[in-house]
């Protein structure tokens, strides 16, 4: 039997509505919450930035040079399933395969300034991952690398 509950946003997946409860001091959920939420079974999805999950995709940018293009989407999260990238464009998802490890990299994000880079191991190969600040603890303590134990 499949689990009917629908995933909802992390801490720092905010949209203009979650901005403006913020600004009216209103709390929306926190980081620690998301974490003891996907504990209980709680499906979650943390918006994100990539290169390369799915298969990077390459755009020209003049003399027959091309470079990847960065892509926004988001990362389904639920116990006992396996991490699935869904590009917010395109319809390109990839399902991860285990086992994962979660490295921070140095460096900022181009024009999302909020947002923290990782080099994401898995069973199939190596990724770039790029996550709001608020749901790096998430994503360590889900695919490994983090101070919190499962």
């Amino acid at each position: 039997m499949t689990d009917a509950r629908t995933e909802r946003r992390s801490a720092g997946t905010e949209t203009l509505v979650d901005v403006l409860l913020r600004w009216a001091r209103i709390r929306r959920r926190t980081p620690a919450q998301d974490i003891a939420d996907f504990d209980g079974g709680q499906p979650l999805r943390v918006i994100g930035f990539t290169q390369s999950i799915g298969g990077t995709v390459k755009v020209p940018v003049g003399k027959g040079k091309q470079i990847a293009r960065v892509r926004q989407g988001y990362l389904r999260l639920a116990v006992g399933e396996a991490p699935v990238w869904n590009d917010a464009r395109g319809g390109r998802s990839a399902t991860l395969q285990a086992p994962f490890q979660v490295k921070p990299v140095a460096g900022k994000v181009r024009l999302a300034r909020k947002f923290e880079r990782y080099e994401l191991i898995t069973g199939a190969g190596i990724y770039d991952l790029a996550v709001p600040r608020k749901d790096g603890e998430l994503v360590r303590h889900v695919l490994g690398g983090g101070t919190a134990t499962r």
